[in-house]
This record gives structure tokens, sequence and C-alpha cells, in this order.
């Protein structure tokens, strides 16, 4: 019976990881197929300035009293026609953070460029009802968003705003650049996590005419598609996937332009990157749950409708990879004892051609940074991979708790990844405002996940099986790893 459960779990640990890379070594095909020529990206239309439509730009915050000085001063920078152009600063803080804004906006207000207040006591809806809460006043009639962590460049409106001379076009999205991206061993392995699905995933999905996703930020809206799609919703945790589903199962187009890019703070503790990942994956356990039944009933070109699936359940990675981390252990157990059990192993092996994608997708990024220079992509290579590897075997325990707190709680809380305004490997977070000092329970079992991979270990080499045992020491560094970074503490 034992036996039997095992072999189910483990078998479909390795189906659930193979659907995974088939769909994300098609994206990469795609991308291949057509980045050098980029023949599928739409032309930035010319726009004389007399014909620039007006633009509000959003700045959400909640208690981000180091960074909301240097994000409304970016976003005052902004080159676009003053006439046309105003700034909304919707905030919700309980700290000195309203202090900082309101003495920005005299500033600039004073310099000619119009920066409008909107303060909230009651943080109904978090991120989302602010934004809901402002669109009505704000007078543009395209929206630009940026989270408070974000410093997009002077030109970013000019770079997008003409895609809307497509009257089908309700978002252009813009890529995410990286602030602090060599400050230390866990940001260059987030750096990967976000370029990975930016230059490779969204670039091919563009290619491809795909549903896209808005990121929530670096992003402009067209204000006629956010209330043709129903508005801003506060009932998931990712309002922008949320949305934008919802506006392009109207009909409306986004466009992703690689080439824009808006650079932003990375998260510089473990607990932090813990906070996003899980806000992330219950935010989209919950749009699942709220938009999938839609969009299996949507009249889309089926290659079109397979991949906005597979883009809205492709986090059921994390459940494969923990199926198969955890049975795998048990697995080389039994082999010794019931032989038969090797065709089993043999047949569910297919599942290893997901371990060339991830280096693979590693390489086709860090030719970004190193110029298509073989010894400096190389070296990128081995400075971005490794902390790459260790995050993204290490947290799904983490994700896998958060993914179901999406499906089976409705209820929602909006916990908000601290910023520091880290720039400079010199800067530091300990001894700030927002610095973690909670550890999470689920942190403790992340490190008892450490200790079963590392008896994984002794298991190998006392059974003599070693083709687990990379597969066991990735995993007992990993977890172990985490583990002990979520210690790092103020």
């Amino acid at each position: 019976m034992l036996t039997s459960i095992i072999v189910i779990l483990y078998g479909l640990g390795a189906v659930i990881i193979t659907l995974y890379s088939i769909g994300q070594y098609h994206l990469i095909y795609l991308y291949l197929s057509n980045y050098k020529k980029k023949q599928s990206y739409p032309r930035l239309p010319e726009m004389k300035e007399e014909d620039l439509p007006s633009v509000t730009v959003q700045i959400p915050m909640f208690n981000e009293r180091y960074v909301a000085r240097e994000v409304i001063d970016a976003c005052a920078k902004l080159n676009y026609p003053s006439d046309r152009f105003e700034i909304q600063v919707l905030d919700d803080s309980t700290d000195d953070t309203l202090e900082i804004i309101q003495e920005r906006a005299s500033y600039w207000n004073s310099k000619g460029v119009s920066v409008q207040v909107r303060h909230r006591e009651e943080r109904w809806g978090f991120k989302a009802g602010a934004l809901r809460d402002g669109t009505p006043y704000a007078k543009g009639d395209f929206i630009a968003i940026f989270d408070a962590d974000f410093r997009p460049y002077p030109d970013f409106l000019l770079r997008t705003i003409p895609y809307f001379a497509d009257p089908k076009v309700g978002v252009v999205q813009g890529r995410w650049g990286h602030l602090n991206r060599d400050y230390s061993f866990l940001t260059r392995g987030q750096t990967l996590l976000h370029d990975a699905f930016f230059m490779i995933e969204q670039q091919a999905r563009a290619f491809a005419g795909f549903f896209l996703r808005f990121n929530g930020t670096a992003g402009i809206w067209r204000k006629e598609t956010i209330i043709d799609a129903g508005d801003w919703s506060g009932d998931t945790l990712s309002e922008d996937l949320d949305l934008c589903l919802r506006a392009q199962l109207n009909g409306w187009k986004i466009v992703y332009d690689n080439d824009v890019v808006a650079p932003a703070e990375i998260p510089v503790t473990m607990l932090d990157l813990k906070v996003q990942q899980y806000r992330w994956t219950k935010g989209r356990g919950q749009v699942i749950r709220k938009l999938l039944p839609s969009l299996m009933k949507a009249k889309l070109r089926p290659m079109v409708k397979a991949h906005a699936i597979f883009d809205l359940l492709n986090v059921f990675i994390i459940p494969g990879i923990l199926l198969l981390a955890i049975t795998s252990v048990i697995y080389i157990y039994l082999l010794d004892s019931n032989p038969v059990l090797h065709r089993f192993l043999i047949i569910f092996s297919f599942a290893l051609i997901n371990v060339a994608l991830a280096p693979w997708l590693a390489w086709l990024v860090m030719r970004y940074y190193g110029e298509n220079n073989i010894r400096a992509t190389a070296k990128q290579f081995f400075s971005i991979f490794p902390p790459f590897l260790i995050i993204i075997a290490g947290i799904p325990l983490f994700q896998f708790t958060a993914l179901m707190d999406g499906f089976f709680n409705r209820k929602s809380f909006f916990h908000r990844t601290s910023k520091y305004n880290i720039v400079e490997k010199t800067d530091s977070w300990r001894q700030k405002m927002y610095s973690p000092r909670e550890i999470p329970l689920l942190t403790w079992f992340e490190g008892l996940a450490a200790l079963y991979f590392l008896f994984a270990v002794f298991l190998n080499f006392y059974l003599g099986t070693y083709g687990f045992l990379p597969f066991h020491i990735l995993l007992f560094g990993s977890y172990g790893s985490v583990f002990a970074l979520s210690f790092a503490k103020s």
C-alpha cells in the first residue's frame, strides 16, 4: 500500500514538472525564433507633443518613509507636458511617511508639477482599494502606476504612451530593472527570477500575441479599460493579475516593451522575500479560483487559450517540486527492497527534461548582461545562477502554504514588502524601521526539511543509490540556506 502511494505521488510530481517544462520550452522556442528580429513587436507610433493625451501617475504607498521622497522625485521628473500631467500619491500610511509626501508635494507644486495627495484613514482593499479610490479623481485619460520602490527613467511616458494610438491597447507594461542587483547573494538570485520572466516569458508571449500580464507597477492603463474590466478589486492579493485577465477577456490588448525599463529595489532580507512570495503566490491561488472558470469558457484561439491557462496554472510547479522532493527520499529506500520500482523510476525520469531548463533560462538572460560575450556571460552566469537555484529549490514549502491559503482561505491581508532605499553595497537595512523581527512558524519546518534532506544524503551513501544524490544535496543546501538566512535580523 505504502509503495503504491509513493509511486503515485512521485509520478504525479514528475508529470506536473514535465507539463511545466513543456510550456516553458515552448516559450523559449518562441523567444529564440523572434528576439533578434523582434518582428512581432508593435511599432511605436510617432506622436507630436500637441497630440499627447493627459496622464495621471499614481503612486500607492503604505509606510514608505525610506523611499517616498525618491519615488515622488523620480515621477516628478518624467518628461511630459505639464498641462497634461499630474501625480496622485495614494497614501495609507500610519507613520511619518505622510509628512514626507506632503513636503515633496508642496515642493513640486511650487515648481509647476501637479502632485495631489490622497490619504486614507481606513485601509480597505489595501493597494487595490487605494487605486480604486483614486481613479475617479484622476484627471488623466491614462494612468501610470509605480510602486514606492521604483525609479522610472524620465522618458518612460514618452516611450509608452504612443502605443495607445491603437484603440484596442488597454495596457502597456515595461520591464522591471534592479537598483541593487549586486547588493548581496540574495539579491543576485532574485534578479534572475524577475529577468527570466520579463526577458524570456513576457517577451515570448508578446511575440506570439498571447495574453500578457500587467505586473502591478511600471505600466500604464487606459482609464477606459479599468472601468470596462470592472475596476480594481480587493478580493484577491493579486489585483494586477486579476484586472489584466478580466481586461483581456473583454478584448483589450496588452503591449509589453522589453526595452522600456523602470529600476526598483529588490528585497534584501530572506523574510522580506518570503513576505513578497507569500503575497504573490496566495494571490495567484485566489485569482485561479476566481477567474479560471471564465478563462476556460472564453472563446479564444486555441494556442492563446492554452498559454493563458498555462500562465495562470504554472504555479503548480511548486507542489510538483515538493512531491518529487519529499517522496524521492522514501522512493530510494523502497528501491532497495523492491527492484521492480526501477521500471517506474525509468518511466518517471522524463521529468529530468526540467533539469536543463533552469540553466538554459539563466544563460539566455545572462547574455544580456554579458553583452553576448561568452566570457562575460559565463562570469555573470556563475555569479547569478547558484543563488537563484538555492531560492527556487528552498522556498517551495513556503510558497505551497501560500498557494493553499489562496485556494481555501477567502480572508486576505496585505503584508507589504519592506523597502529601505538600499542602492549601494554600503547601504544597510539593519536597525531601520520595518526591518523583519518575527520569525514565521513555517521557518522551523524549513529547518526540519533541511534535516530531512541531510538524512537523504546519508541514505544515498548507505544504500549506494547515487542517482538522487545531487538532488538531495541541493535540497539540503537550499532549505538550510533559506532557514539560516531567515534569522538575519536587525
